[in-house]
C-alpha cells in the first residue's frame, strides 16, 4: 500500500484517566515522539523537495508526499520543509515556530517551537532497498533489517515491569497494560532497557551479547546467520551497512563484534490484544522543555 496522508482527528489519552480528540493543526497534548523524517530541498532530484531519513552521514531519500507537504505549508513551515515524526498510531507530528503558528493561543507555550498534530498516515514510504514494514518473525526472532536509528517510538521497560516513555528527566508511563510485550522483551533482554515501536507496529530492541540468556543463544545465533546469509546472497549492501552501523554505534570499542544486536521481537498485534502504547503526560513543564529546540535537517 502506497503512503497516504489524511487530515483527520485522533484520540489522545491525557492525565486524569481522560482522553481528548485532537483535530489537525491543533497543539499536540502528548509526548513528541515517533520515527523521524524530514522534507528537504535537494537539486539532484527532479521534484527538488524530497523526504529524507538521516543518521549522521547516512541519508536515504524517498518521494515527498504532496498532501503532507501542503499540510506543512499551511501549518507554518516555510515551503513545507522541515522534520516531522510518525507515531506508532500513524499520527504525524511536527514542530512550528510559535511566531508562525496561527493556533498558538491554544498551546501550553507561546514561544519557541510548538508540537502540532497534522493528521494520520497509512501505507509505506518507498525508500527503495530499505523496507520500513518488513515481515515480522513467524517464530522466535529475526535481525531488525529496517532503519536502525531514528526509527520508532523509544520506550523503556522499567525494573518494575512498566512500559515508560523517557526524555531527559521526564518519565511518562503508558496509559495501558503491556504485560505480554514486557514479557517478550524480558525473554531476550532480562535487564531494564529500551525498545522501539515503529509506525507500522513493529517492535525491535538492542540485545547486548552478554545479556543473551543461555536458552536463547542458539536462537539469536541462528537469526544472525540467517540474516547475513540472505543479505549477502542478494548483495544487499544497504542492509549490511545499516546493521553494521548499529553494531558499531552500540559497541564500547567500535568493534561490531561487541555491539548490541538489533533484534525484531514481533508486531504489536501479537501482544496485549494489539494495544498500542500511549504515554500520559502528567507534567506540563514538559511542553516548555520540548519547545526549546527543533532539530532541522537540511
Amino acid at each position: 500500500m502506497n503512503f497516504e496522508f489524511t487530515e483527520e482527528p485522533t484520540e489522545v489519552p491525557i492525565d486524569g484517566n481522560k482522553s481528548v480528540s485532537v483535530e489537525p493543526k491543533q497543539p499536540w497534548p502528548s509526548a513528541y515522539r515517533g520515527s523521524r523524517y524530514s522534507i528537504v530541498m535537494d537539486d539532484s532530484f527532479d521534484d527538488h523537495a524530497v523526504l529524507k531519513w538521516e543518521h549522521r552521514d547516512l541519508s536515504i531519500f524517498a518521494k515527498a508526499p504532496n498532501k503532507l507537504r501542503q499540510a506543512m505549508v499551511l501549518i507554518g513551515k516555510s515551503q513545507g520543509l522541515g522534520s516531522f515524526r510518525i507515531t506508532a498510531t500513524g499520527e504525524v507530528l511536527t514542530k512550528v515556530k510559535a511566531s508562525a503558528y496561527d493556533n498558538v493561543d491554544q498551546a501550553p507555550i507561546s514561544e519557541g517551537w510548538v508540537p502540532v498534530y497534522l493528521g494520520k498516515c497509512r501505507g509505506e514510504i518507498d525508500f527503495g532497498s530499505v523496507d520500513t514494514n518488513p515481515k515480522p518473525p513467524t517464530s522466535g526472532v529475526k535481525v531488525w533489517t529496517s532503519f536502525p536509528f531514528n526509527h520508532g517510538e523509544r520506550w523503556s521497560v522499567s525494573s518494575a515491569g512498566e512500559l515508560v516513555w523517557n526524555w531527559r528527566d521526564y518519565r511518562f508511563v503508558s496509559a495501558f497494560d503491556h504485560s505480554d510485550l514486557v514479557e517478550r522483551y524480558a525473554a531476550y533482554r532480562p535487564n531494564p532497557g529500551r525498545l522501539y515501536i515503529t509506525e507500522h507496529g513493529h517492535v525491535w530492541v538492542n540485545v547486548p551479547h552478554n545479556d543473551v540468556l543461555p536458552d536463547k543463544q542458539t536462537e539469536i545465533s541462528e537469526a544472525v546467520r540467517a540474516w547475513k546469509t540472505d543479505a549477502e546472497s542478494r548483495g544487499d549492501a544497504t542492509i549490511l551497512r545499516l546493521v553494521n552501523r548499529r553494531l558499531v554505534a552500540t559497541s564500547r570499542s567500535e568493534d561490531p563484534a561487541d555491539g548490541q544486536l538489533p533484534i525484531h521481537l514481533g508486531h504489536l498485534r501479537d501482544f496485549d490484544d494489539g494495544v498500542i502504547p500511549k504515554p500520559i503526560v502528567d507534567d506540563q513543564s514538559y511542553f516548555l522543555a520540548v519547545g526549546q529546540y527543533e532539530q532541522v535537517w537540511e
